[in-house]
């Protein structure tokens, strides 16, 4: 006997599947979507009609000198609703809109010095969406929120911030719904820089990839036969605190000593370089130290490059993915670092898959993945993936 909640099912995978089809495509008329989708003609026509209702799409008239009866094209929305971004770093946070295609309303950045308190950054980032909807008078249909550590999908609230503490235990998403009134997301900002790479960049065509985010922490989010790999809590392909020091490394924000964190990033960088000249600098002032030829940071960086080419090595061994995207400010220091990186990192992995994978620069940015993180809500809403 076939299920009675069978038909309600492929109705919400329906109607996922046109807005993914639109999402991928752009802006397509129904007779497009049917054809990209193979899904009839009025199974496409009832979900188009859902997603119209749900603000998820619009649609405009063609062209005037459209030859024909032209059907009206659909286009996810840019001016006519809007998700909020909200992300959370451990210097400064940011909040942003933009329409559902993606395009950010950058003229709306508000860019703050992050606070000594959970209360008040709450407070203070409530306060700016709040101020945000009401300037733009436009509906919005979310807030999606990033944070850089270990996120309990489950239940949204962060287990552990490394450079973050005051977020530790908390749960950000219910907090600011309950003073927004707006739906409300957490993920953890490698896995939205994945999320954004598949939904806006070069991971909507690639089905097995890997997100590198080693600006601050060792940020990693895998998706893996075109599925974001999840896990039971949400930390699956979490290596930032395999240990990689075990005698006289630092001191992790996890607590223990020597994680590839504490050696393989941007802010691991700046620390061994602030040490050794007895001075603490942020990234972008040693950045103009070396630009302008007054530092030499070469045996640091050579050591920050070894170390992430280790854990870029021990993501293509353990998940074989055809492409990894990194996102990493430590590339800009020196004409030869990534291209190096690269060749350390695929001598060290297993030949048969590094010989298959490519590793490149991506091109995504942490506040298109705050908004990926709510469309990916919205989109998981409306019902599973149709395969």
């Amino acid at each position: 006997m076939q299920s009675p909640h069978r038909p309600s099912l492929l109705r919400k995978m329906n109607v996922r599947k046109v807005l993914e089809v639109i999402q991928s495509q752009g802006t397509l008329t129904r007779a497009d979507v049917m054809r990209c989708s193979g899904i009839s003609a009025p199974t496409v026509s009832k979900a188009v009609s859902a997603l119209l209702d749900a603000g998820l799409l619009e649609e405009r008239e063609t062209a005037e000198f459209s030859v024909g009866r032209p059907g009206k094209l659909l286009q996810l929305p840019r001016f006519s609703a809007q998700v909020i971004g909200v992300v959370l770093e451990w210097d400064y946070c940011s909040v942003v809109a933009s329409g559902l295609d993606g395009h950010l309303h950058e003229d709306k950045l508000d860019r703050f010095k992050t606070p000594q308190s959970y209360s008040e950054l709450i407070e203070i980032i409530s306060g700016k969406i709040l101020n945000l909807v009401e300037k733009e008078e436009i509906p919005a249909l979310g807030v999606g929120i990033t944070v850089p550590g270990l996120v309990n999908s489950n239940d949204g609230r962060i287990f552990l911030a490394s450079n973050l503490h005051i977020v530790d235990g908390q749960s950000p998403a219910v907090d600011i719904a309950s003073r927004t009134d707006l739906e409300c997301v957490l993920v953890q900002k490698s896995t939205s820089l994945c999320l954004s790479e598949k939904t806006y960049g070069a991971g909507q065509s690639v089905d097995d990839f890997i997100n590198l985010d080693v600006t601050s922490g060792f940020g990693m989010g895998v998706f893996t036969g075109g599925q974001l790999l999840d896990g039971q809590h949400g930390l699956a392909g979490e290596i930032a605190h395999i240990t990689v020091e075990p005698q006289g490394g630092r001191v992790c924000g996890c607590g223990n000593l020597g994680c590839l964190e504490t050696v393989a990033t941007d802010l691991a960088l700046t620390h061994y370089v602030s040490k050794r000249i007895g001075k603490d600098l942020e990234f972008e002032a040693i950045a103009e130290l070396v630009k302008q030829g007054e530092l030499d940071i070469t045996p640091e960086l050579d050591r920050t490059i070894e170390f992430l080419a280790i854990g870029v090595a021990a993501a293509i061994n353990i998940f074989n993915p055809a492409n990894i995207f990194i996102t990493a400010r430590l590339f800009d220091l020196r004409d030869d670092v990534f291209d190096k990186m690269c060749k350390i990192a695929k001598g060290r992995a297993l030949q048969p898959s590094s010989s298959s994978c490519e590793i490149e620069r991506s091109k995504g940015n942490k506040y298109l993945g705050a908004v990926a993180g709510i469309i990916n809500h919205l989109a998981n809403a409306l019902g599973p993936r149709l395969t």
